[in-house]
Formats: C-alpha cells, structure tokens, sequence
C-alpha cells in the first residue's frame, strides 16, 4: 500500500440500491399508502423516494439510525391499512415484505418512514445495506467538500423537465438566510429570482 493511498475508501453502493426498488410507503396516522420507487443515491448521499406524481422526498443517510425488516419492522395498527395489505389473512408474508427506516436528530425524536415491497425479502436486503451505508466511517466524518458535494448532487437530483435547477430549490436548502444566497447568486453571475433556473 502506498502512504500517498487513502487508508479509508468512500462507501460503495450497490447497484440495485442506485437503480430502485418499488415499494408502497405507508403512514398510520395519516392511513395512506402510495407507490413509490425507492433509491440510494450513486455516492450514498440520500436515500430518497420518487411517488408517482414526480414528487421526491430525501433523507439524508446521516439522519438514518436504524434501519429494521420483518418482525422487528413497524405494523400497521390503523384497519384501513391492514385491510390495504390482507394483513388478516392466515396466509399472509408481509412480514418478509416490511421495511422501517428509522431516523432523527438524536436517538429521541425518531421518525419511522415504513414501506412494503411487492417481492419477499427484498425489505432485508435493502434494511442490511443501507445500515451498511450508515455505519461506514466516512458518512459520520465527512470533509468539507464532502458537505458541498452533497449539496450539488441533491440540486441535480430535483431538476425540472428542461435539465435545468430551479433556483427555489437554492432557498429551500438554505432556507434560513435568503439575503446571503441572493448574495452568492448575484457574486457568481447568476440568476437569483425564484422563478428563474439555473444550467446545470
């Protein structure tokens, strides 16, 4: 090995977690269950889902603490949902079809984003590799170019139909101080009205 080698490589993602997998997203409180397509991003940046209306939402892989499958995955208790997954039938496999990913500022407010899998087993193998993706050394001590290049490729990742980056979703990542990313739009030429785009 050479000195000049970095003793710690980036995490690798495996490929069916970058291509996706089709899930139904569920939420007790709100006893909704939708299609989704889930994904890991090619660096392992996000984990994130698409619904059918195009609509995205992420997750940072820094946030996840737990990821669970099976019997230890949550359940729905609402009977709309039960109802949804034939959940009272003796003969059901949803347990080998259940994902929880659990995650949160701190190991007190936890949020539990729960989906099902159309095939067996697939919830386990994305719950093993997604904590592997969590647990790797590199995702808690992240450099500072690490940090931006996070940022761009979640921008890249919400481009609108004409491969263009809206420049709202500059405010929505930094939606604390609107002046300053006006200030930095202006500083490198570009445009800084909410309706504008950007090239990417």
């Amino acid at each position: 090995m050479s000195l000049l080698s970095p003793v710690l490589l980036p995490p690798k993602v495996k490929a069916y977690l970058s291509q996706g997998e089709r899930f139904i997203k569920w939420d007790d409180e709100t006893t909704i269950a939708s299609p989704v397509i889930l994904r890991v991003d090619p660096k392992g940046y996000y984990l994130y889902w698409t619904y059918q209306s195009k609509e995205m939402e992420f997750l940072d892989i820094t946030s996840i603490r737990d990821t669970r499958f099976g019997k230890f995955a949550k359940i729905p208790k609402s009977q709309k949902l039960r109802d949804v997954f034939n959940m009272d039938f003796p003969d059901n496999n949803f347990l080998l079809k259940t994902l929880t990913v659990v995650s949160g500022p701190d190991m007190v407010d936890l949020t539990f984003h729960n989906f099902v899998s159309y095939k067996e087993n697939v919830g386990q193998n994305w719950a093993e590799d997604v904590l592997a993706l969590v647990k790797h050394p590199l995702t808690a001590n992240a450099s500072r170019s690490t940090f931006l290049d996070k940022i761009l490729v979640k921008l890249k990742m919400q481009l609108n139909p004409e491969g263009k980056i809206p420049v709202k979703n500059f405010f929505q990542m930094f939606p604390a101080d609107r002046k300053r990313v006006e200030a930095a739009l202006s500083a490198c030429h570009l445009p800084k009205g909410k309706r504008k785009e950007v090239q990417e």
